[in-house]
């Protein structure tokens, strides 16, 4: 059996062997997630909110994702995969974004983001900025099969995958649709309120599989210089709103419906700090943006520091 074989097959009995750890973790989740529903002044200790109130499809969601990557993890180990291709590090940050964005989507965090504009920008942002980036990190990429990469699924991720179709999208989320009402129609709308976050969730992890070119055969910017450009346009854009949130004295830009304002802020001091979370949230991906104009430059340059030390050492012998 290849090793990409490896990855579409998976067992159960890594998940066996850790039973009791994960067995603790799910008590120790359900525990926290109860104390902050009290503390968010929601009835957490009824079964009816449990069983009704409480929308389990992102707890199911990721349970399920870190239980399959969990077991094609161990099998690929046990049948003597390259670490380099699937390391303990990727499956660190894959379960770590998993739980951030989870906390994020689902999480006693929505029972503030009605009172502060602030919490709901790091709820929906973080799922973009955070989250994103730490689940794209954590796929192995590389032990995709390019020939297995023809079903219903990848052909819908390789329409997605088209810049075009991506930038598309962005321009929507990001710019004609402003975000303050978006966040205003969430919390008018269960719906919308349960869908916002897997949109930005879903979009940050396109940017970040276009940028780092995981997928080599799907449509794609063919030089760093483009993708650090593209990039560059859709962060500024987000900072540039975030900046707009900041500077702003208009408190009706403030889509909070709650009162008081959680931490006692008032609703324009609560749109500056939205503005400044938006702004700062936006640091990984320009990191991002700097790495690929560092690549740009480097292939245009064309010579390496070694080299440059090299010719200079050689200069200095013929003197």
């Amino acid at each position: 059996m290849s090793r990409s074989q490896a990855v579409l097959g998976g067992n159960l009995e890594g998940i066996a062997r850790r039973w009791k750890g994960i067995l603790a973790g799910l008590v120790v989740l359900v525990a926290i997630y109860g104390k902050g529903y009290a503390v968010a002044g929601v009835h957490a200790d009824s079964w009816h909110f449990w069983a009704a109130d409480l929308n389990p499809l992102p707890w199911l969601g990721a349970i399920m994702l870190i239980a399959v990557y969990w077991a094609r993890y161990d099998r690929y180990k046990a049948e003597g995969g390259a670490p380099g291709l699937w390391s303990g590090a990727r499956v660190f940050s894959f379960v770590a974004g998993v739980l951030v964005a989870l906390a994020l989507w689902e999480s006693p965090l929505n029972g503030f983001v009605e009172r502060s504009m602030t919490l709901y920008t790091v709820k929906l942002m973080g799922e973009f900025e955070l989250a994103a980036p730490l689940i794209v990190l954590g796929i192995p990429f590389g032990l995709v099969d390019s020939a297995r990469t023809q079903g219903r699924f990848w052909r819908g991720l390789r329409f997605l995958h088209n810049p075009v179709v991506t930038t598309v999208a962005l321009a929507i989320v990001l710019a004609a649709w402003d975000m303050s009402a978006q966040m205003a129609l969430g919390l008018r709308d269960s719906f919308m309120f349960a869908v916002l976050p897997g949109v930005y969730l879903g979009l940050g992890m396109m940017v970040w599989i276009q940028s780092l070119q995981a997928l080599p055969t799907f449509p794609n910017f063919s030089s760093h210089l483009r993708k650090g450009i593209y990039v560059w346009a859709m962060e500024t854009t987000m900072m540039g709103m975030g900046a707009m949130w900041f500077w702003s004295a208009m408190t009706a830009m403030n889509p909070s419906i709650g009162g008081p304002l959680v931490w006692g802020l008032s609703r324009r001091t609560d749109i500056h700090m939205a503005g400044a979370t938006m702004m700062a949230l936006s640091l990984p991906t320009m990191c991002l943006v700097f790495w690929h104009f560092w690549q740009w430059i480097a292939s245009v340059v064309g010579v390496s520091e070694s080299d440059e030390y090299e010719n200079v050492a050689a200069g200095r012998q013929e003197i």
